[in-house]
């Protein structure tokens, strides 16, 4: 499982399950039916064995490491309107999602000392079912591991609809002001409809993802509210 916090619980209320504004379809879709608790305090620190404030001199000896096959796929980049500095990789499996995983650690525009990790599992072409819910899977066992932990009253978010074909499963922000967040891109999703008994045939509403690839996107930021940005 990752290593993404020194330390993250409890059942998630109802206030913090309620879909912000602007929002109006909520999922149970890849959420976890039961997590292991914990108890202790929410923090992002990174992602693996790298830590936000590291160098890239740093995350890369991270990298080489404890991925030393992906070294090759290496990739250097600077964001171009943020002026983030980016190394990217490409994993041929990582846990717990199905396939080859792309890992994008991204540096502060004026320190230049890791913020960000993004992590993606994608299927290209037209995903079918079954591929979908390998990603479905893979969310549902990253959540259970997030919600082990304890969160801020209020800082929690699950199972929001934006869009169609996106989800949100998990949105957390730690007690230091990092987060963390689930995002399922190109899947279907059972729709929970308001104003219905829980367990009635009216209750769910199954919507069939918009054709074309899907994708498990995890993403780990150090300051939510004040990135080291251009």
């Amino acid at each position: 499982m990752l290593v993404i916090f020194a330390a993250c619980t409890f059942a998630i209320t109802q206030n913090s399950m309620a879909a912000p504004q602007g929002f109006v379809d909520i999922s149970l879709t890849a959420q976890p039916k039961k997590w292991v608790i914990n108890g202790i305090l929410s923090s992002v620190n990174g992602y693996g064995n790298a830590h936000f404030g590291m160098n890239s001199e740093q995350v890369l000896q991270v990298i080489g490491s404890d991925y030393p096959q992906a070294l090759p796929s290496l990739k250097s980049d600077t964001h171009l309107s943020q002026q983030t500095p980016t190394m990217t990789i490409v994993v041929n499996e990582l846990s717990p999602g199905p396939g080859p995983a792309t890992i994008t650690y991204v540096f502060g525009a004026s320190s230049h000392k890791l913020i960000a990790v993004n992590v993606y599992w994608v299927v290209t072409g037209v995903a079918i079912p079954e591929q979908q819910q390998q990603l479905i899977e893979a969310a549902s066992t990253v959540t259970a591991g997030l919600l082990g932990y304890r969160w801020p009253l209020l800082a929690v978010s699950r199972g929001i609809v934006p869009v169609p074909g996106v989800l949100l499963v998990f949105s957390g922000k730690d007690f230091a002001g990092g987060g963390a967040e689930v995002r399922l891109n190109g899947v279907g999703v059972d729709i929970e409809k308001p104003n219905t008994a829980a367990h009635s045939p009216e209750a769910r509403e199954h919507r069939l993802a918009p054709p074309g690839p899907a994708q498990l996107h995890l993403s780990f930021v150090a300051n939510i509210e004040h990135p080291d940005v251009y």
